[in-house]
């Protein structure tokens, strides 16, 4: 499963986007597209809601991946862990595939 900032960097690529086209869409600067997707700056609730408008989602599809701990789901994970790791694969997978499309007209 991926992080936030690796999501999202997989949406805007999977959509054909630079940073600088994400961030217009978003009317942000490129340099915090390239902070948040870099894990240099943690994602603000403005920019999770601008971007869940982008892709037409509630801002609540995409933050269950704010706060993914790697280490910790690398080790046993529980029962409940692996069915969520499983439900948030498939929801990432749809974001990267489905979603992404809405944003190609960005691109130049």
């Amino acid at each position: 499963m991926y992080t936030f900032p690796d999501l999202i960097k997989k949406i805007r690529d999977e959509a054909g986007l630079t940073q600088a086209e994400f961030a217009k869409a978003l009317g942000v600067s490129a340099v915090l597209i390239a902070m948040v997707e870099t894990g240099q700056k943690e994602v603000s609730k403005n920019l999770l809601i601008k971007i869940a408008e982008l892709l037409n989602v509630h801002p609540s599809s995409i933050t269950p991946f704010l706060f993914i701990d790697r280490e910790k789901f690398s080790k046993d994970p529980s029962a409940i862990d692996k069915k969520f790791i499983e439900w948030g694969e498939k929801m990432q997978t749809h974001l990267i595939k489905d979603r992404a499309k809405l944003l190609k007209k960005y691109a130049n």
